[in-house]
């Protein structure tokens, strides 16, 4: 007595609640349930008796199937009925998506009986009554009658029940082309991934490497939302998209910096990869601490800024030049629309379809293909740059070689006027005198004895000059701090200019073609301060500091202008001695007039 008075009670009860009422007028359909009616449960302790107590609080969604996004209330009751207007009593309740922990549907027919099942979106997989990749309730309702349906939805990621109502010949001819577009597009994912893999292992570069698990990650992914994945993994159950975004957007992100090589071509966005990076580990981080909220509040921004990282960075990089960056562009913008296609399915606002079901399969899958182009495009650019560095090279190489024949023969044009014009006129006049001494007595020869033997210490000195300026042998005899000395203190007094000089005991250096390289890059800029500088003092710093040569002389003179000097022998030649020697050279205005220079030259072979 008591059982049926309380069954007439909660019948009562029920039916004071104004519940959508789906209306299944034909077996070949399918129903969705729009603007369900809705109970949000902060806690997720509400029983049955208590949800149909509250039922002036439960409110109807504003749009067709209603995202409840970071899931901040621990689980949402839904409310809604069926009639059924057909002769068919089996019907199945369809609930979209792999998003769920847990669904546990109330049936409560037209006399009070209370039914309810339970399951598990993440977990006892197999264990479900319809092995489908979607949750599948089975709701017999018999004709002409009316029933009323509570659904408690649990989520560890976002809760958004897109549900329907279709009989199980309708689920399977409405779901077959799906399944089998799904299975197509990830298969050409596979292929595509593998093709990759292979070319990984014959090229060994990284980019590759990136493509594999990132690609990878995306199938799973995909297929993880469709529920496919727990299908023929049930030991996976446990995996969810909080978790395999974090994932997906980590390798995405090693795979843009890679391929666009944002260091060369979109610096900021290379600067700020690693902060990106660490992102994506705080919501693995909410997640295991059981903050499940946060986590997919988190993955959300992840994936918004990520958009936009992907867009940037292409579009960046294809305006600085680097052309594969447009098979980027359009690899990463179909994955977005596509993703941006499914989720206005997902929100009724685009209609149900084979295209607009499959996808995030197609989004993937174009998104393989334009990439897997983009990695043969960035080869053949590579290719490209490199034969055009191999022409540059080769052209500077003749540049150089030209430039040096004419070094050779201005240094030959410069000896053989000293000769001439110098040592040679000298030779004439010890020539001369010495004919005269020997033809004639003349007296006034014999009471200067001293005048050739002054002409020949000319000669001498002449021939010394010379060969000095071919080879200084001073670094021979005296070493090269000492060489250096000579060769500024002469230089300079010569040309009546003021300097100051400070030179460490670079004897040290233990490599004589380094020796005479240092010497000649100093010669030669002392050597253009008394020639084109018009200065009037100077100042010379050689010092050794952690096993580096730093050479920075500064004058007072007229300055220079960069794009005349780099075309000068003189420069053309110290770049030469300083590319062996791998050194550098900088030059700066000095302030208020003339010109500082700064050289810096690893040194290795420094004796102790």
């Amino acid at each position: 007595m008591r059982i049926f008075l309380f069954s007439i009670l909660l019948l009562l009860f029920c039916r004071s609640i104004t519940a959508q009422v789906i209306s299944l007028d034909a077996t070949k359909k399918k129903y969705a349930v729009d603007y369900p009616r809705y109970l949000e449960d902060k806690d997720g302790n509400y029983t049955l008796s208590q949800v149909q107590a509250l039922s002036s609080q439960y409110k109807k969604s504003t749009v067709k199937v209603q995202d409840f996004l970071g899931n901040f209330s621990k689980a949402i009751w839904f409310v809604f009925e069926a009639k059924n207007n057909t002769q068919t009593t089996e019907w199945l309740l369809e609930v979209k998506d792999a998003y769920m922990h847990e669904l546990t549907l109330y049936q409560i027919s037209a006399s009070g009986v209370v039914d309810s099942l339970s399951l598990m979106a993440d977990e006892n997989f197999t264990a479900r009554p319809i092995f489908s990749n979607n949750p599948i309730f089975s709701v017999p309702i018999n004709p002409s009658e009316q029933k009323l349906f509570y659904l408690k939805a649990t989520s560890k990621t976002l809760i958004r029940a897109s549900m329907s109502f279709s009989t199980m010949q309708n689920l399977y001819e409405s779901n077959i082309f799906t399944l089998y577009g799904n299975g197509f597009f990830t298969a050409i994912a596979v292929a595509l991934l593998l093709y990759n893999l292979f070319v990984y292992f014959s090229l060994r570069e990284k980019v590759y490497l990136y493509y594999i698990a990132y690609i990878s990650t995306s199938i799973l992914h995909t297929n993880l939302v469709a529920g496919h994945m727990q299908v023929f993994f049930p030991w996976l159950a446990w995996l969810n998209t909080t978790l395999i975004l974090p994932v997906v957007s980590f390798f995405s992100i090693l795979f843009t910096n890679s391929f666009l090589r944002t260091k060369e071509y979109v610096p900021f966005i290379y600067k700020i990869r690693w902060f990106i990076s660490a992102l994506c580990f705080l919501p693995l981080i909410a997640y295991a601490a059981g903050w499940y909220a946060l986590a997919i509040f988190i993955v959300s921004l992840i994936i918004f800024l990520l958009f936009a990282y992907w867009l940037v960075a292409g579009i960046v990089a294809y305006r600085n030049g680097f052309q594969p960056a447009l098979f980027y562009i359009i690899g990463f913008g179909a994955l977005v629309a596509m993703s941006v296609v499914f989720e206005l399915k997902m929100k009724g606002v685009l209609p149900e379809s084979y295209w607009t079901e499959s996808s995030l399969f197609i989004g993937a899958a174009i998104e393989a293909v334009v990439l897997s182009f983009a990695l043969a495009s960035k080869m053949n650019f590579y290719k490209k740059e490199k034969e055009l560095i191999q022409q540059q090279a080769y052209q500077q190489a003749v540049n150089f070689s030209r430039d040096l024949i004419n070094m050779q023969e201005a240094e030959r044009k410069r000896i053989a006027s000293e000769l001439h014009d110098s040592l040679g006129q000298k030779l004439i006049v010890i020539k001369n005198k010495v004919f005269r001494f020997t033809k004639t007595s003349s007296p006034g020869f014999q009471q200067n004895p001293e005048a050739l033997a002054d002409s020949v210490a000319d000669a001498i000195q002449e021939v010394r000059s010379i060969s000095y300026g071919l080879r200084p042998y001073q670094i021979d005899l005296l070493g090269l701090t000492q060489s250096i000395k000579s060769l500024v203190s002469e230089t300079f007094d010569a040309a009546n200019i003021q300097y100051t000089f400070a030179v460490d005991d670079v004897d040290s250096i233990n490599n004589q073609e380094m020796q005479i390289n240092i010497y000649r890059i100093i010669q030669e800029c002392v050597n253009n301060i008394v020639k084109h500088a018009n200065a009037t003092a100077t100042s010379i710093q050689i010092e050794i500091i952690q096993h580096n040569l730093a050479i920075v002389i500064t004058d007072n003179g007229s300055g220079f202008a960069i794009e005349k000097v780099q075309n000068g022998f003189g420069l053309k030649g110290i770049k030469e001695r300083l590319h062996i020697l791998s050194g550098t050279i900088k030059f700066n205005q000095a302030e208020p007039t003339g010109a500082i220079i700064t050289i810096h030259i690893p040194v290795k072979n420094i004796v102790s």
